[in-house]
């Protein structure tokens, strides 16, 4: 394996380029990574900074069953996917929300808002992940027993997750929140649609497998919905109005996450 040499490939360079399988070298956006072989029946290495990403079977026995695997490891608050941003240090979903909506009130503030856009972002903000309660949900990421989780230490069961997308349950729940019928249906809308599309989906089509808070015939009726709200929301906000109202609840919700792997319960200011 060649190097480099005056920033070239060089089949004679000895030295291994820097990278971020197992250096020291994380540069900015790069994802911590370890690869590593290991016999089917090693247990993991009890390593808390390190946490199992993907798994690959590289020998199998005439039986088809593992003999080797390659493992993928990720630094463990390091987060490339959505779904990476719920593994981590285990937090309660009740702290999640309820983080969430601080650091929404606290962008709002910075922002200027005035007491209903406040209210309206502040409540997507304390609702978003409540299709995280689903039974399915917990199972898959691996959730303790010991309550309700929105961030677990994983891994991630994807069969079993079987293509959930919980802000389709969160929504279905959020419905029915006196909270929210308490707000204008213009706010109603706009809650709605910004806990739909937190994590990108739903501008305008979002899945609904796995989803079993309601009869799939119901289901395809909320996927309209959800689909028209769009629509309708883009048309009274235009495009970016409308990404922006997106892009300040997901900056709240990864405001809350990053605490929350940083170990902080205070507000740091925005």
């Amino acid at each position: 394996l060649g190097g480099l040499k005056d920033g070239l490939l060089d089949a004679s360079g000895s030295d291994l380029p820097p990278s971020a399988d197992g250096s020291d070298w994380l540069g900015e956006g790069v994802v911590g990574f370890h690869i590593r072989g290991t016999e089917a029946s090693a247990a993991p290495p009890p390593d808390p900074n390190w946490r199992e990403r993907f798994r690959f079977a590289c020998e199998v026995s005439e039986e088809g069953q593992p003999r080797r695997w390659l493992v993928v490891q990720q630094w463990r608050n390091d987060a490339a996917t959505e779904d990476d941003r719920s593994e981590g240090t285990p937090q309660l979903l009740e702290e999640h929300q309820k983080r969430t909506e601080q650091r929404a009130r606290e962008l709002a503030k910075a922002l200027g808002f005035g007491r209903e856009p406040e209210e309206t972002l502040a409540l997507a903000a304390r609702l978003h992940d409540q299709g995280k309660r689903s039974a399915r949900w917990q199972r898959a990421f691996n959730a303790p027993k010991d309550g309700v989780y929105a961030k677990t230490e994983g891994p991630i069961n994807q069969g079993l997750l079987d293509g959930y997308r919980h802000e389709i349950g969160s929504v279905l729940q959020v419905e029915r929140d006196a909270r929210l019928a308490a707000l204008p249906e213009e706010h109603r809308d706009l809650v709605l649609h910004l806990i739909t599309t937190h994590h990108g989906f739903a501008r305008p089509v979002i899945g609904t497998s796995g989803c079993e808070d309601t009869p799939p015939s119901v289901l395809d009726e909320k996927a309209a919905e959800i689909a028209l709200r769009f629509a309708r929301l883009q048309a009274r906000w235009g495009p970016w109005g409308l990404a922006w109202w997106e892009a300040l609840l997901r900056a709240a919700d990864q405001l809350a996450s990053r605490d929350n792997a940083a170990g902080s319960g205070a507000g740091g200011g925005v």
